[in-house]
């Protein structure tokens, strides 16, 4: 896990609670922001992929999801965007 800012290091532990329960690749993320209880924007790397995930954590949901970098899922393969669907409301 990484952090954009070094401020964000101290609520470390709040982070991988909020992966955890997201299904989120631990290693593989970077904290843009993170205020605890109420939102964070996360960017995951899955594969050669990385979407930037932005979550209310007030109503425990994933509010968008972007892929900024990678390349596009072809037409009839897996849908990249499934993992974070069944959060989404």
């Amino acid at each position: 896990m990484t952090f954009s800012e070094y401020a964000f290091g101290r609520y470390e532990t709040d982070i991988a609670a909020v992966a955890a329960k997201y299904h989120l690749n631990l290693n593989d993320l970077q904290v843009e922001s993170f205020s605890p209880g109420r939102l964070a924007i996360l960017v995951e790397k899955v594969g050669n992929c990385r979407f930037k995930i932005h979550l209310n954590l007030e109503e425990s949901r994933i509010i968008s999801v972007k892929q900024i970098a990678g390349e596009a899922a072809l037409h009839g393969s897996e849908d990249q965007f499934a993992k974070y669907k069944s959060f989404m409301k």
